[in-house]
């Protein structure tokens, strides 16, 4: 009778071992899932008391009173900068004739050339009117209003200068009170 009863208790703890290793498992996968919980509450503390609770407050007043004081709403904000994404923008002509012409007057390429032309924008296309003292510098700042976000087109109007820029000598000739000496055979 003794085997009977350690066969039955062998087959017992043999049926029994699914339900044990489920049981292991899931005790074991519930403890960890116990720490992870924890984790987040022991990163706040350590935040806490490695900026402080003055700084944590602080930071939050601070981003509190800058939504308030914010130019534009959150919806307006997001559209500006859908519209800067999609390479559009709302930009209107008279911002356009002010950032031309800034960037005409600092760009590295055009800073130093005289005389800096004159900006009018007409549906996003720049016309730069005005003289030049070569065709340099009026392809010059035709490339460079044209690389300005923004600018569709543009027609550069620009005409190279005929005035004397004073680095060239004359060279002395007859003058009306002054005839010119022809030697004649006498």
């Amino acid at each position: 009778m003794k085997a009977i009863g350690k066969l039955i208790g062998g087959l017992f703890k043999l049926a029994m071992l699914p339900f044990k290793l489920v049981w292991a498992v899931t005790s074991l996968t519930s403890r960890i899932a116990w720490k992870a919980t924890l984790l987040p509450a022991r990163a706040c503390r350590a935040t806490t008391r490695l900026v402080g609770f003055r700084g944590i407050l602080f930071g939050l007043i601070g981003l509190a009173v800058g939504l308030l004081l914010t130019p534009m709403t959150g919806r307006e904000l997001r559209d500006k900068l859908r519209a800067l994404a999609a390479g559009g923008g709302t930009i209107t002509d008279d911002e356009l004739v002010d950032k031309v012409a800034f960037e005409l007057s600092h760009a590295p390429r055009t800073w130093h050339i005289e005389p800096q032309p004159n900006v009018s924008v007409i549906a996003g296309r720049v016309v730069l009117t005005g003289e030049v003292r070569d065709d340099e510098a009026r392809d010059e700042f035709g490339r460079v209003a044209a690389a300005i976000p923004g600018v569709t087109d543009v027609d550069n109007r620009l005409e190279v200068g005929t005035g004397d820029t004073g680095d060239e000598q004359a060279t002395p000739g007859p003058t009306e009170t002054e005839p010119a000496s022809e030697s004649a055979p006498e």
